[in-house]
């Protein structure tokens, strides 16, 4: 299985991408950022950049499951566009499952509403109001 990290240079998405390399099962894991060639063996990095989205559909190309982490870009309705973006890119790059991270829980419901039904898999992990995240 082949399993990509969109935002895969920040905090958590090298977290991530480090615990994937961890587990068993040898899935091929696919490092998606703006600087792929700062990733390390054996992930594979591919460039794709929220904010060039003809970039993300190529960078998504031939993945089983996708991670999307957001942005933190502070800009009204930025982070809405380039999530919006990013799930259309990864629908038309016919990801199997996809996963999405919601930044703010208010950001949630457009992101939500961009993903059309393809008949793949998708989940939303968003902040609760108390400690410790949801699948929505």
């Amino acid at each position: 299985m082949k399993i990509g990290v969109s935002g895969a240079s920040g905090h958590l998405g090298a977290a991530v991408v480090s615990e994937l390399l961890l587990r068993p099962g040898g899935h091929e894991v696919v490092a998606i950022t703006r600087a792929p060639e700062t990733v390390s063996g054996p992930a594979q990095g591919r460039f794709g950049d929220y904010d060039r989205p003809e970039s993300l559909a190529e960078a998504y190309a031939g993945l089983d499951r996708l991670l999307i982490i957001t942005t933190v870009d502070p800009k009204p309705g930025k982070r809405g566009a380039q999530n919006v973006a990013a799930i259309n890119a990864a629908v038309r790059a016919s990801v199997k499952h996809i996963v999405f991270m919601s930044a703010w829980a208010r950001g949630r419901r457009r992101s939500r509403r961009a993903a059309p039904p393809t008949g793949g898999a998708s989940s939303i992990l968003s902040p609760r109001p108390r400690p410790g995240p949801s699948c929505v």
